[in-house]
């Protein structure tokens, strides 16, 4: 990178991309190609054309994965990257694989592919509807059975509670007892 921006570059000013481009092609060709480089003490046109260099349609696509092992928390959301993106409830507390793609995750369990999310930036919360599906039961709300909810379940229901009046409490705080 050094070498074009020294030589090809400095100092040289361009009207559009193309003419950039096009000078840059030059000389490539015709400076860069034909003298002897440092590393190798070869002319690379030389050396380019001894390599046996395969077409690139007949080779696989190089594929940039990158693998992480996470634990699904309670709320069937897996932390990734700063942002947190949801599994299947099943899923939770479980275990699983993240495949990060070029530009989305993939979330495996034993080798199966659980979730697939599309990559966002951080601090973002990524909730698929149909992981949730059957967490939650459809249908009229019920009023509780016994009444109203305590703080306490176990409190006893015919327990008095004593009413005073405030006055009360304020004379004790005069008086610093409290």
């Amino acid at each position: 990178m050094k070498y074009v921006q020294r030589n090809a570059l400095a100092g040289k000013r361009f009207r559009s991309w193309d003419h950039l481009n096009d000078w840059l092609r030059e000389w490539a060709l015709t400076v860069a190609d034909q003298r002897v480089h440092g590393t190798t003490h070869e002319v690379p046109a030389v050396r380019f054309g001894r390599e046996q260099l395969s077409p690139l349609g007949a080779r696989q696509v190089y594929s940039r994965e990158r693998v992480r092992h996470r634990v699904v928390a309670r709320d069937s959301l897996v932390a990734i990257g700063g942002s947190r993106y949801s599994v299947p409830v099943a899923y939770a507390g479980h275990a699983v694989v993240v495949r990060e793609l070029l530009g989305a995750y993939e979330i495996l369990h034993q080798g199966t592919v659980i979730a697939r999310h599309r990559a966002l930036g951080r601090f973002q919360v990524v909730m698929e509807p149909t992981h949730y599906r059957g967490l939650f039961r459809p249908g009229p709300r019920r009023a509780p059975v016994g009444g109203p909810p305590r703080f306490d379940p176990g409190y006893p229901a015919e327990a008095e509670v004593a009413v005073r009046d405030l006055a009360v409490y304020a004379a004790l705080v005069e008086e610093g007892v409290a």
